[in-house]
């Protein structure tokens, strides 16, 4: 018996689901060199939210530094984003060959070949879940959440998670003001971004704690 469930991090919400470790979804398929990757094909966008919950605590600095050093990473003027590892050489031979995975199923075939930078293969993510962004904390993928026999319990999972995101681009465009006003941004001017984040009160959302959904060990059946 698996499920998913609302998991804190520091008053950070998930989506955690005891399913994955051992899950058969095309949506964990990977084609990279790093095979046991699930579904972490995504480069994470770190937004102003992100970074000042990183700036707050002294091991939150060295997770941003970490990102910052990372090759792929790319500052822009309100968010940081790290790119990981794409396999382009297989990804052009599959598609030359008409083998490419997931068609007619999955739109961006590309994920097949993608990998975080910050996955560890046969671990999972390696950052911390108060340090993540809300793309990786509550992916679903749609063979759980299309599941009809599911789709009832999941419902209340859906409408906190859009709650939830909407509360989160709130909070990113309240900050962007901030460094607007400031005429800052991460691009030219990192650490006076970092110095404001910093003194800039941080505001918590209250989560709450949903039911459990359980997945029978045949949930898959009835997709």
């Amino acid at each position: 018996m698996d499920k998913v469930f609302v998991a804190f991090d520091q008053d950070i919400p998930r989506y955690a689901c005891t399913f994955c470790y051992h899950c058969q979804s095309i949506w964990g398929k990977s084609l990279c060199t790093i095979k046991n990757r699930g579904c972490c094909w995504y480069y994470p966008k770190f937004t102003l939210l992100d970074i000042q919950r990183m700036v707050k605590s002294i091991d939150g600095l060295q997770v941003l530094e970490h990102i910052r050093q990372q090759p792929g990473t790319v500052i822009h003027s309100y968010i940081i984003h790290a790119k990981g590892s794409f396999d382009q050489q297989l990804y052009d031979h599959d598609l030359a060959k008409g083998q490419l995975l997931g068609e007619g199923t999955v739109e961006d075939q590309t994920i097949f070949y993608r990998t975080c930078p910050f996955v560890l293969e046969g671990s999972g993510c390696t950052l911390p879940p108060r340090f993540r962004t809300i793309v990786c904390n509550f992916f679903i993928c749609s063979d759980i959440l299309e599941n009809p026999i599911l789709q009832d319990q999941f419902k209340p999972y859906i409408e906190e998670r859009s709650r939830y995101a909407k509360w989160v681009e709130w909070e990113n465009l309240s900050l962007k003001h901030a460094l607007m006003e400031n005429q800052i941004n991460l691009a030219e001017n990192f650490q006076d971004v970092i110095k404001l984040l910093q003194e800039l009160a941080l505001n918590i959302y209250a989560f709450p704690s949903l039911i459990p959904v359980e997945l029978e060990n045949n949930w898959m059946q009835g997709a």
